[in-house]
């Protein structure tokens, strides 16, 4: 099978119905915010998606995206491969199915003006979502060892004078 482009938006109660799947990418240029926060630009993102519909009438779609990217390590500053691996599912908010109605397996998506929903930005924010709060090498592979560092000390010099001191002897 040919790893197609996947689309920037579809109609997901229509591909629901028709119970379509994509199996492609998504293009790097298109995630500048996940790219942002990356130590180098990824390459592109595999994608795949399932559209469809639930035992109680929900429409529906679910997917996995997969991506190696290179992070900064937060303990030495170097950079360090990283594989995501992502699974999401989301049904569309339409007039007949909230968000507040909708099971709890299922993120809301919302749609656009013309009943859409944008995929790029959605996985964007998936893969945001999986990235560590702080990225470290493990302490084996680090530049940095755990020993030669140092918590809550200050060298002497680093000490500056209380400038409340005068203040002090004023008082007194």
């Amino acid at each position: 099978m040919q790893k197609v482009l996947i689309p920037l938006s579809v109609d997901p109660v229509r591909n629901s119905g028709k119970q379509l799947s994509f199996d492609g990418y998504i293009p790097s240029k298109n995630l500048p915010r996940f790219n942002e926060v990356l130590a180098s630009p990824c390459s592109d993102i595999e994608v795949t998606l399932w559209f469809g519909t639930d035992e109680q009438k929900i429409h529906n779609f679910r997917g996995q995206a997969k991506a190696n990217v290179e992070l900064t390590c937060q303990r030495c500053g170097g950079t360090m491969p990283f594989d995501l691996a992502i699974e999401f599912q989301y049904a569309p908010v339409t007039k007949r199915q909230t968000a507040e109605d909708m099971p709890e397996h299922y993120e809301a998506a919302e749609l656009n003006e013309l009943g859409e929903v944008l995929l790029h930005p959605l996985v964007e924010d998936e893969l945001l979502l999986a990235l560590p709060i702080v990225a470290k090498h493990t302490e084996q592979d680090c530049a940095i060892k755990s020993d030669t560092m140092s918590y809550g000390e200050l060298p002497a010099e680093a000490e500056k004078p209380n400038p409340f001191a005068v203040l002090q002897k004023l008082k007194k």
